[in-house]
């Protein structure tokens, strides 16, 4: 299940965002090219390494990072958007793949029954039984003590604990409708957070959760969960139908306010853009008018890798960023993932 990952010079010097050359990039590296290697290829350690380097600090090995240094819990982007099928998936697990390959060590939380996110990363949940251990389960329990299975339901897809995935599947709807009459179940997901505080910020420097489309008891806990970022990312193709869903999640975000006094604004991504389509330049005009301020200075271009990403014919499904990390839309992913960097607040442990 758990698989390297390696990238060419090219790639390496785009994700660290340093303005680096090769020759500096390989030095901050600290190791020679394999024998045998006609080009050198990097991994997240090694990124991982350069940003410490760069900054004249130790890189620390995991093992010797202390509990009372990360008790805190690492950012949280919080994925949510009313309506399927704009690409909030494909640009969350892009974005924590992106940064799990600049070296941030994150962990996936597949909230969706859909199994999307869990799909995306190689985890064929069919193949797994109903004894799955998902989020639905952890938040279903209202209690402070930490959860002694949340390891063993972590499943690692990237050597090194750069990339892990909360897995999901379709049980994940049985307790997403048993929420609907729990106690409290607004709070459910940050009692989570909460109560595993020290092994997730032990572990990770920032957590991405995939939430289903619409309003579902789930995707409403970790929204309120997001009041700690103070925002949720969202992601928006500039076309009619998309337009008035992004309507409709501000508008439920005002009714969380209204109801438990949570101030949860948005982080706007636009996905899909294709400027030579007049009703997306319409669009684009309606987007900056009312939400300039929440959007995102990148916009994802319309891309046919997307749709490679899952393919019937492919035996293995991964991100884009992965698959094809050259292209225009891996490069746009990337600026993405540097800009959440700064507006979330993720840094390395």
């Amino acid at each position: 299940m758990t698989r390297p990952i390696e990238f060419k010079t090219s790639v390496a010097t785009q994700l660290c965002g340093l303005n680096l050359t090769p020759k500096k990039l390989l030095e901050l590296v600290g190791r020679d090219k394999p024998a045998g290697q006609h080009h050198m290829r990097y991994t997240p350690s090694d990124m991982r390494a350069v940003w410490f380097r760069s900054q004249d600090l130790p890189v620390p090995d995991r093992d010797q990072i202390s509990i009372t240094d990360t008790a805190k819990l690492p950012p949280v982007i919080v994925t949510r958007m009313t309506k399927g099928g704009v690409g909030k998936t494909s640009v969350a697990v892009n974005v924590a793949a992106s940064l799990a390959m600049m070296g941030y060590r994150i962990l996936v939380i597949d909230a969706d029954p859909q199994a999307s996110a869990s799909n995306l990363l190689g985890i064929e949940t069919s193949a797994y039984d109903s004894n799955l251990t998902h989020i639905g389960d952890f938040l279903k329990l209202s209690t402070n003590t930490p959860d002694e299975n949340l390891p063993s339901a972590i499943k690692q897809i990237y050597e090194g604990g750069f990339l892990d995935l909360i897995p999901a599947d379709i049980t994940l709807a049985e307790a997403d409708a048993s929420l609907v009459t729990a106690m409290s179940s607004h709070s459910r997901a940050e009692l989570f957070f909460s109560r595993n505080s020290s092994f997730l910020g032990q572990r990770y420097d920032a957590i991405v959760v995939d939430t289903a489309p619409g309003t579902t008891p789930i995707g409403l806990a970790f929204t309120y969960a997001a009041r700690q970022a103070g925002k949720v990312l969202t992601v928006v193709e500039p076309e009619g139908s998309c337009l008035r869903a992004l309507d409709s999640l501000a508008s439920n975000l005002e009714e969380i306010k209204a109801l438990t006094h949570a101030i949860v604004g948005m982080e706007v991504v636009i996905n899909k853009y294709h400027p030579s389509l007049k009703h997306v330049r319409d669009s684009m005009s309606f987007l900056y008018a009312k939400y300039g301020s929440m959007l995102n200075d990148t916009i994802i271009p319309q891309y046919s890798g997307f749709a490679r990403q899952i393919n019937p014919t492919n035996k293995l499904p991964a991100p884009l960023v992965e698959l094809e990390p050259s292209s225009s839309g891996s490069s746009a992913m990337f600026e993405v993932s540097k800009s959440l960097i700064t507006s979330f607040g993720i840094r390395m442990a």
